[in-house]
């Protein structure tokens, strides 16, 4: 009788749940075919204007606006970033310098052909006992007296001759017998000229220093070339990198509110349907979510510092981390042109490192024909000529004129030659230049082969983002689609403690997954467009592709670093907005709210502390490098102190070049 009563009650149960579970399921799928119906009648009517693709990017809205915690921020386009490190970078001054001391170093080679002006005078007595009478004639001591002044000019030309002229004008006087007239004036005019015909002759050997020099100043400049390409991909990868970084936090945040939006449902139905477990589940997930928050925080903090380190703006650099800094580009890059072999041609051209190892292959070709002239025996031709006058009297001006006139030009002429036995020396010297350009010619093709594999590399990553975005892509709208229908069903189902778990489980999932696919689609955006960056890198074409221009100012060994703007105007203007939380002070007076400054194109003034009434801060375009640009008309800069709840104050600063 027991039995029968359990089994009738067993059964009984059995088949409410049966009951439940099939009643549950035709909810859901009529729930399902509800959703679907809705989402087809709110369709668009025009079948042939499809609904935008990207609308699901809902960060768009919030990325250029202050969502950190700190008390300032500022906000600016990639332009301005560009033109600010070309001001303040300490690594791009130093490069500069570097290549202004290589210039320097050319001039102080060429100086060497400069002609010399020489001047001496001397004056002079000599009272000397004397041990013959034919040096006086009679007096025991021989008594001179000598003043003399010289003038003359000496060059060293470039084809190796050596000419020195001098013109001496003198008196003297002496107690011999033997001098002959008293007192005389002596003039001498003299050619001195020295010619290498064999060793260490010809232009080559002689302006070695000065080529080399000219090829160490070319090194140099392809170094700073490569140090300012560099550094301004890595301002424009750190850029988007923050971008990136930016994006994270706000989805990240996002996920935390739709798990909160759960959590809130969950102790609104405690009393109904929920369970505590459900509640735990929630809570724990929340509670990740929030250590997430916290990392992706901390990233974007990093991302600014490192941002404004290779900016190296000082108000920047000296922020304290109390400084928010909000890129305004959107991650937005034209369509890839190259192919491998143009690109491989492109950087073979213009890549840094290939122009500086030819650069060190032509000094290597120089030292093996500075060795081979040396191989030869030393043979120099010397040749003296003269012209002479004499008057007594002390009369100088007599005895140069007389110097033309009277009597002719003394003369000689010489060969001079050396060779060691051996020559050893001059053979091993030889060797060693052989074998060092041996050595420069295997690093050059090495670094054709590195800049071909960079470029191929490059190439390959572009590709791989490219063929990436229609797959991310759709990765993120199934992802929406799938968290949208299991909300609706854990709505619908409510809770019994056991399924719902289940279907609860898999939501908090989906909203991971979600956030997930959102996280690598910027990230695949970002990588495109790093990816570009490195490939024009690679090429040695980033500086031309931002219209960056290194240049020499005509007359000095200053360098200039211009940026010029696509429409040929010139004009590169900065665009950004800065702001704090704190509003102004009441008893300051407005101007002391706007920092005022003789702003020059290229400069990003932070005005986000204010500043009192004063003398202006000064114009950095004085500093070495600048960024330089023709004149133009006055443009609008938004320049001024603002804060999250009143606004922007804006200026119009027109003091700009």
């Amino acid at each position: 009788m027991f039995r029968s009563r359990f089994s009738w009650s067993l059964g009984l149960v059995l088949a409410i749940v049966a009951y439940a579970t099939f009643a549950g399921t035709l909810s859901v799928a009529k729930a399902e075919q509800d959703s679907e119906a809705t989402s087809v009648t709110a369709a668009p009517a025009d079948p042939a204007i499809p609904a935008d693709p990207y609308d699901f990017q809902w960060w768009n809205a919030s990325i250029a606006s202050p969502i950190m915690p700190q008390p300032h921020w500022v906000s600016f386009d990639l332009n301005t970033v560009l033109l600010d490190t070309l001001t303040h970078s300490p690594r791009i001054k130093s490069v500069s310098s570097r290549t202004s001391v290589a210039l320097e170093k050319v001039t102080q080679q060429d100086a060497a052909f400069d002609s010399k002006i020489l001047l001496e005078s001397n004056a002079g007595m000599t009272n000397d006992p004397v041990g013959n009478t034919l040096t006086t004639g009679g007096p025991s001591r021989l008594q001179q007296d000598t003043f003399g002044v010289s003038a003359g000019v000496a060059r060293t030309t470039r084809g190796g001759s050596t000419w020195d002229l001098s013109q001496e004008l003198g008196t003297l006087n002496s107690n011999s017998l033997f001098f002959d007239p008293k007192h005389q004036g002596n003039s001498r005019l003299s050619l001195s000229l020295t010619r290498p015909l064999l060793a260490r002759g010809g232009q080559v050997y002689t302006e070695r220093l000065l080529t080399q020099a000219q090829i160490d100043a070319g090194v140099s400049w392809q170094e700073m070339r490569r140090q300012v390409e560099k550094r301004i991909a890595d301002v424009m990868t750190a850029y988007w990198h923050l971008y990136e970084a930016r994006c994270h936090f706000l989805q990240q945040q996002k996920l935390l509110e739709r798990g909160q939006e759960i959590e809130r449902v969950i102790v609104g139905r405690a009393d109904f349907d929920s369970s505590r477990i459900e509640l735990a589940k929630v809570r724990g997930r929340l509670a990740r979510r929030m250590d997430q928050i916290i990392s992706a925080e901390a990233n974007v903090r990093r991302q600014q510092a490192r941002l404004a380190m290779l900016i190296g703006r000082p108000e920047l650099v000296s922020s304290e981390n109390t400084l928010e800094m909000i890129p305004l580009d959107p991650p937005l890059a034209a369509s890839l042109q190259w192919t491998l072999r143009d690109a491989v041609i492109k950087g073979l051209e213009n890549r840094p490192e290939v122009r500086a190892a030819a650069k060190e292959l032509e000094s290597a070709a120089l030292s093996m024909r500075i060795t081979r002239n040396q191989l030869l025996p030393e043979l120099n031709a010397v040749f003296d000529a003269y012209l002479a006058g004499l008057n007594g009297h002390n009369d100088v001006f007599g005895s140069f004129g007389k110097q033309f006139t009277a009597g002719g030009p003394g003369l000689s002429a010489a060969l001079q030659y050396e060779m060691p036995q051996g020559n050893r020396y001059a053979r091993a010297r030889h060797r060693e230049a052989v074998h060092w350009y041996r050595q420069k010619s295997e690093e050059l093709r090495e670094t054709m082969q590195v800049t071909r594999a960079e470029i191929e590399t490059a190439l390959i990553d572009v590709d791989t983002s490219i063929a990436q975005h229609q797959s991310k892509r759709q990765t993120v709208m199934a992802t929406i689609d799938e968290e949208d229908v299991l909300t609706e069903r854990y709505r619908m189902l409510g809770g019994d403690g056991t399924r719902v778990g289940v279907v609860l489980e898999n939501l908090l999932d989906a909203q991971q997954r979600r956030s997930d696919a959102e996280r690598e689609w910027v990230s695949t955006q970002v990588n495109y467009l790093v990816s570009l960056i490195e490939l024009e890198r690679a090429m040695g074409n980033l500086l031309i592709h931002e219209n960056i221009e290194t240049m020499r100012v005509p007359g000095r060994t200053d360098i200039d670093i211009v940026r010029t703007s696509d429409n040929g105007d010139g004009a590169m203007v900065p665009r950004g907005e800065f702001g704090s939380f704190q509003h102004p002070s009441d008893d300051a007076p407005a101007s002391a709210a706007i920092l005022s400054s003789e702003e020059s194109v290229g400069e990003m003034i932070l005005p986000w502390r204010t500043a009192p009434p004063g003398p202006a801060i000064p114009n950095a375009a004085a500093v070495e490098i600048r960024v330089a640009s023709p004149a133009t008309p006055p443009r609008p800069t938004r320049l001024g102190l603002g804060n999250r709840d009143s606004g922007l104050i804006e200026t119009n600063d027109n003091k700009g070049p």
